[in-house]
């Protein structure tokens, strides 16, 4: 369950969603699937976005484009790779 804004500089409690941004991501460990949910508060979805480095891992950068201010949902599918 989401309940604060992803950026560890921010913290703002979800209470409604109302703005900002929400990814679900979804990895796959052999046979299983496993969800996590992430959110971006309105306010730090004006600066940022999220972004996913080859290495698997959730992370924040500083946005490059002007985005809508309504509810941004979308899926990302992270495949572990087998070292």
């Amino acid at each position: 369950m989401i309940d604060r804004c992803f950026n560890p500089a921010c913290d703002k409690q979800m209470r409604y969603l109302r703005d900002g941004r929400v990814v679900r991501v979804i990895r796959r460990d052999g046979d299983k699937t496993l969800l996590r949910h992430y959110w971006l508060c309105g306010d730090c979805y004006d600066t940022y976005d999220f972004a996913f480095p080859p290495g698997g891992e959730i992370v924040i950068e500083p946005r490059t484009h002007v985005h809508s201010h309504q509810v941004q949902i979308g899926d990302v599918l992270l495949i572990s790779r087998a070292s």
